[in-house]
């Protein structure tokens, strides 16, 4: 039986790193979820620029990501998780685990490395 068909051990995501923060956090960070991507079948880490569009997220604060499960064909099939700031290998091994047990909705991965979604930008006023 493969890791799928026993539940959400194995689910496949995309994980995107924002490669602006990365000399925010040390190279233990990033190393740490290269790791844990690693060490599912069907992760994919991507590192991109700057996720302001996406994450509330201040330079110089840690490693900010963004995480969506989907299928193996790469589609998605759920909601994006904002992660960060990630800033000790700690941080990174807890989202290891909550990435190889599936991404479960059950408070595994602390509140404290769930990141903001972007502020809502408002028209200037003249």
């Amino acid at each position: 039986m493969s890791d799928a068909a026993g539940g959400r051990r194995g689910r496949p995501f995309t994980l995107v790193v924002c490669g602006s923060c990365h000399a925010a956090a040390t190279g233990q960070v990033m190393d740490g979820l290269r790791r844990a991507v690693r060490g599912c079948p069907h992760g994919v880490m991507v590192s991109t620029g700057c996720l302001g569009k996406v994450l509330h997220c201040r330079s110089g604060r840690g490693l900010h990501a963004a995480v969506q499960p989907c299928g193996v064909d790469r589609r998605p099939s759920g909601v994006v998780v904002r992660l960060g700031p990630l800033v000790t290998e700690a941080d990174a091994e807890a989202v290891g685990a909550w990435l190889h047990a599936g991404m479960p909705q059950d408070g595994t991965l602390p509140d404290r490395l769930r990141a903001a979604p972007a502020p809502r930008q408002v028209a200037h006023l003249n």
